[in-house]
């Protein structure tokens, strides 16, 4: 008879450091720009944050962007692991939106209703899609032993929440509920059915960084 394996009872995510494209307030998408100098600082105290929560046999995954990636390993190196990238868990792809004002999504979101009734950027992604492959690369992780801590993007953990929590699309993109500063942190923690969210976008850790 086969041994059946804990599963993972908490889950972390955790967006990426500040780069010079969140500076900008414009839409990047794809953009592979590395941590400017406060997300670097970001990083290393959402590191020590980590470090100091004693978290069981942390595992740390993050989306194949730098950004990610740089912010991902400060934690890694905190907790003495390291990181697996996890396609899937990328920002969300702007299409025709690429190079638009971050303000733009809140002050023309009607534009962002598409033609089949999804929510999301013409020409690109829709927050469906994203929570679709976002999920489909966290299921085998979730289905593992041990934390994972999860470090991807605003648009993407985003949609993944939003998905995961049954909310309705249009509503939680415009009042923001699941958005997530640099570097901020949720926590969920398994239930008999689903996930329920401990915290949302956290970012207690960033006390005196810019």
């Amino acid at each position: 008879m086969p041994v059946q394996r804990p599963l993972s009872e908490r889950l972390f995510l955790v967006r990426h450091g500040r780069t010079a494209g969140n500076v900008s307030q414009v839409l990047t998408g794809g953009a592979d720009d590395p941590l400017d100098e406060v997300g670097q600082a970001q990083a290393q105290a959402v590191a020590q944050w980590f470090a100091a929560q004693n978290i069981e046999s942390p595992q740390l995954y993050t989306s194949p962007f730098l950004r990610a990636r740089q912010t991902g390993t400060a934690i890694a190196n905190a907790l003495g692991t390291q990181i697996t990238v996890l396609d899937g868990l990328q920002e969300i792809a702007p299409g025709d939106w690429q190079g638009r004002a971050y303000a733009d999504m809140l002050t023309h979101a009607h534009e962002l209703v598409r033609p089949d009734g999804s929510f999301g950027f013409p020409g690109g992604e829709s927050l469906a899609e994203v929570a679709a492959r976002f999920g489909a690369a966290l299921e085998p992780v979730l289905d593992e032993p041990g934390t994972p801590i999860v470090v991807a993007h605003g648009g993407s953990l985003t949609a993944f929440l939003i998905d995961l929590m049954g909310a309705d699309v249009q509503q939680a993109w415009l009042d923001g509920r699941y958005a997530h500063a640099n570097t901020a942190v949720t926590e969920l923690r398994r239930l008999q059915q689903g996930w329920g969210i401990v915290f949302t976008a956290s970012t207690a850790h960033l006390h005196g960084i810019e």
